[in-house]
């Protein structure tokens, strides 16, 4: 009996081992999954909050993010150098954009002061597989930024039905530096001079930003002509605004943009900068320098040609850092362009319609215009009481 009794409390002991050893692999399994736990934790709370503070990298251009303080990556993907942080001192939400991009966007003024300075990146198609029936390009390469093309492919559209021309011929669009360096030596060795006052000097041409075109004509006997701008072509100037196109080099601003009056060479700069540019009678030169003169604080409001209400504002790159923060004001659309030497050009879609207001005059001397003691600009309603008013916001 004792040897049987011997026997039993060894299975015992052996069980409660296999139970220890069992008890021991559980208690391990759920340290390794606490630890797992914990090492994840601290991964979002490195990375994760990052993300929700807005410190993780992201395109900050286009304008459809949820508002939020964005770190823009370097050329490598790579953070920020600085542990620079957003502005405590404003009630603006803030995206922060590498000061490289001052160089980048449809705003960008090149000029010979100011260089272009690299095609990287840029969204270049060629006209040719994306144009309309209204008009015509001299060659296959033809080529401008993808943003700029639908605006003139819509403008073309409605020239042709509003005039029943179909005869504008596309004869430049994007140039690389290589082929501008080509045009402007040959125009030196046919006119024997030193500098050309008809070519731009390779770096400073609008065309190789990929948003400047020069048009032609092009008749259905095949014979061709010169763009002048006149007569049935006025419709152009009249209302390229409203497809956010420019006549870049007015005759009345050559001693401005240093350029001789070109009818034939328009230039992409998206609404409502276009309209603004147009109806005021300014070059792009005066444009870019007014805009220097509104701030976060004190945008400037354009009402387009269709009452679309936007804000404009400038604000200076803090090029002894990597990152500029950028106030934005609304939490509504927007966009960001440099302005390809010292800072950024913030545009706000406020998407509402307002009534017109005459940009081709000061404010005051408007009919019916006041302003009211905020200064903004009100307008008695057409067909209402004289007690009713609409705001309308002024040029500064």
């Amino acid at each position: 009996m004792a040897k049987k009794k011997t026997r039993k409390t060894r299975q015992q002991l052996n069980q409660e081992a296999r139970r220890k050893r069992k008890r021991k692999r559980t208690f391990k399994k759920v340290m390794d999954r606490m630890a797992a736990i914990i090492v994840f934790g601290g991964f979002c709370a490195a990375v994760g909050y990052p993300i929700v503070t807005g410190m993780v990298s992201i395109n900050p251009l286009t304008g459809k993010e949820n508002i939020s303080a964005v770190n823009s990556a370097d050329d490598n993907n790579e953070s920020a150098s600085e542990p620079t942080e957003a502005p405590t001192d404003s009630s603006y939400n803030t995206v922060s954009i590498k000061n490289t991009e001052i160089y980048r966007g449809p705003l960008i003024l090149v000029n010979s002061e100011h260089a272009f300075e690299s095609a990287k990146d840029a969204k270049i198609k060629a006209l040719f597989d994306e144009k309309t029936d209204s008009y015509s390009v001299s060659g296959m390469d033809i080529s401008l930024q993808e943003e700029a093309i639908e605006p003139l492919n819509n403008m073309l559209d409605a020239f042709a039905r509003d005039t029943g021309h179909s005869d504008i011929l596309i004869v430049a669009g994007f140039r690389t530096l290589e082929q501008q360096q080509a045009l402007y030596d040959a125009d030196l060795e046919k006119t024997g001079l030193t500098t050309s006052t008809l070519v731009a000097i390779p770096g400073h041409s609008e065309h190789e930003t990929g948003y400047a075109l020069d048009f032609s004509l092009f008749f259905s006997d095949g014979t061709s002509g010169e763009y002048d701008g006149t007569g049935d072509y006025d419709w152009i100037d009249k209302n390229c605004a409203d497809y956010g196109y420019i006549l870049r080099y007015p005759a009345d601003k050559t001693e401005i943009t240093g350029i001789q009056h070109e009818s034939w060479h328009y230039r992409y700069v998206g609404k409502p900068h276009a309209y603004y540019i147009m109806q005021s009678g300014m070059c792009y030169e005066e444009y870019i320098e007014k805009l220097k003169n509104y701030t976060p604080e004190e945008p400037l409001e354009i009402v387009d040609g269709d009452g679309k209400a936007y804000a404009v504002y400038y604000v200076p790159a803090e090029m002894d850092k990597t990152v500029t923060y950028v106030p934005l004001i609304s939490d509504k659309p927007y966009t960001i362009s440099g302005n390809n030497f010292d800072g950024f050009i913030i545009t706000i879609d406020l998407q509402e319609t307002r009534e017109l207001v005459s940009y081709t005059k000061p404010v005051e001397e408007v009919t019916g215009i006041t302003t009211d003691e905020y200064g903004n600009v009100v307008t008695t309603v057409s067909g209402e009481s004289a007690s009713t008013t609409t705001t309308v916001y002024a040029v500064g």
